[in-house]
């Protein structure tokens, strides 16, 4: 009898402490369900790699462009799990991290020189699909280091791992304390540099001065730069070598690429090329995705191009004619003769240097004998 009423009580004990579990279960289910819709980040991390995966997709889908956006018809219909937990795509072998598209820190920076094509440089680079690049000059080695990284980060406009995000601000190579920004920032940062034949740098400069000035009367060129200042401000200008040694002293010369804007403004794509060799680039430009535009004299994008659609996301440039606005490709001040060969003198050693500096030599028209 009294190990009958023992196995009731125990029946009995049994029974609560089910029901007290069961509903234990249900109350923290309840409250991990509750947590994941308020927290995504708790969710479990295969959980949060599909969302995150479904939302690069979307992403990329709105936005467009990127490598393998462009060059690949195959669909991603095998995912599965790196040992890391990142989600890989069998059929390109790419994980989550590499078709995410955000904003990057720019792996190149076109560093100088103003008036000599910075910006065609940058517009014609972009029509690559493996290039993003910010429209505006950010100016943040120069006046907003102190805004900090995650400022300059937010500039960029998004881009995949395998894509190369370029800046453009040409006064970076102005200063050695812009250079030493950038070297403390990234030593091993791509540097591009774009001078152009000094006189016609000259000329670009007065050109882009008188544009912005409210002055009805425009001097002689001649005489805008004898009253604007001596040969010390000539040599500002047209001494190229003495920027660019301030850069080698920190980089170097394999991640340093001068390119002529004269070379780019007759022919882009050699140029293009050198410039898509040198970021590690797949190839990519063609002739068909440039054309020459008499009235403007110089080469505009093909609206024609497949790639043109993208371009137009990345750059300001008419979506007619393909060219650049109406302030590049200003007409240029005539130069009387004997002034002309005055600056020739002053100013063919310096060519000179520059060119001993870079080991190449570019051919310009002010300066053939």
């Amino acid at each position: 009898m009294l190990k009958s009423n023992h196995f009731k009580i125990f029946l009995v004990l049994a029974g609560v402490t089910l029901v007290v579990l069961l509903v234990l279960h249900e109350t923290l289910t309840f409250q991990r369900v509750t947590l994941m819709l308020r927290d995504p980040s708790k969710k479990p991390s295969r959980v949060r790699n599909q969302m995150k995966l479904k939302s690069a997709k979307e992403e990329e889908d709105a936005v467009g462009g990127g490598v393998g956006n462009l060059n690949s018809n195959s669909k991603s219909n095998s995912i599965s799990s790196d040992s890391e937990g990142n989600l890989v795509d069998s059929s390109t072998g790419k994980t989550e991290a590499d078709t995410e598209r955000r904003p990057r820190m720019p792996k190149a920076l076109i560093i100088g020189f103003s008036k000599c094509g910075t910006a065609a440089l940058r517009t014609f680079l972009t029509i690559h699909p493996g290039v993003v690049s910010p429209v505006l000059e950010l100016r943040y080695f120069t006046l907003y280091y102190d805004r900090g990284q995650e400022w300059y980060r937010n500039q960029m406009p998004p881009s995949t791992a395998n894509q190369v995000t370029i800046e453009k601000t040409p006064a970076y190579i102005m200063t050695n304390e812009s250079l030493d920004n950038i070297h403390e920032f990234n030593p091993k940062m791509k540097l591009i540099v774009i001078v152009r034949d000094p006189i016609v740098r000259l000329q670009s400069q007065f050109a882009h001065e008188f544009a912005h000035s409210d002055s009805d009367v425009i001097p002689p060129f001649r005489k805008w730069w004898n009253t604007k200042s001596d040969d010390k401000r000539i040599y500002h200008f047209t001494h190229y070598a003495r920027y660019i040694r301030w850069v080698y002293i920190r980089f170097p010369r394999s991640q340093v690429l001068v390119l002529s804007e004269d070379d780019l403004e007759k022919d882009p794509l050699p140029v293009l090329k050198e410039a898509e060799k040198f970021l590690g680039l797949p190839a990519a430009y063609s002739n068909d995705m440039f054309r020459f535009d008499a009235a403007k004299g110089f080469y505009c994008f093909n609206t024609r191009s497949n790639l043109f659609q993208r371009v137009r996301q990345l750059v300001k440039v008419s979506s007619e004619t393909g060219c650049l606005g109406q302030d590049k490709g200003r007409e240029h001040p005539p130069i009387e003769p004997d002034y002309l060969e005055h600056l020739r003198e002053i100013i063919r050693p310096l060519n000179e240097d520059l060119f001993q500096l870079i080991g190449k030599r570019f051919q310009w028209d002010n300066f053939k004998d």
